[in-house]
């Protein structure tokens, strides 16, 4: 019991140093310490726009990359690329997934089918193949049974690589908790 209360004690200090006779006499080596918040960031104002031109500035002051290739290149830094309408399809359909997405996760059927309607209206190309996923979990929460689950079942054989391949395994195959 001593042994131990002796350790603890002894635990706590720092080892001692032997210090040499130099060591005293330097003047300890000043110590830099950061500045308490980074540096001030400044930035150049965009070149004026020339007449009917118009310079797009975000909140840090910086101008976007026109998306026209014809059109005049702002001076200095600017952010790399510009919202093009292509952007804007991606955002649109990332949207619309996410109600397809909210509207599952709540079994909401008519919604997932109003979603599904204009996925296929907007989207016929399928490039991510999501849209028979969708039906088929649609499918399954609309009319559970055997014919919705070997429809669940061929849809995951034939779509190994899909993003839905986890939803519709747990909303169709897998037994309810």
């Amino acid at each position: 019991m001593c042994l131990l209360a002796a350790w603890l004690l002894l635990r706590g200090r720092a080892p001692e140093v032997a210090k040499t006779p130099e060591a005293e006499d330097a003047p300890a080596a000043p110590v830099a310490t950061p500045p308490p918040f980074p540096p001030r960031r400044t930035v150049q104002a965009p070149a004026p726009a020339a007449p009917g031109e118009e310079v797009v500035v975000t909140s840090d002051g910086l101008p976007i990359m026109p998306a026209s290739p014809d059109a005049r290149i702002p001076e200095g830094p600017v952010h790399p690329h510009p919202i093009t309408p292509q952007h804007q399809r991606i955002y649109a359909e990332n949207r619309l997934i996410g109600g397809l997405n909210g509207a599952m996760d709540v079994k909401d059927v008519p919604a997932m089918r109003r979603f599904l309607e204009q996925y296929r209206r907007e989207y016929p190309e399928d490039n991510e193949m999501l849209q028979d996923g969708y039906a088929v979990i649609a499918d399954c929460f609309e009319h559970p049974g055997a014919q919705s689950r070997a429809a669940a079942e061929r849809w995951v054989q034939t779509h190994n690589g899909s993003t839905l391949k986890r939803f519709v395994n747990r909303h169709c195959l897998e037994p309810p908790p």
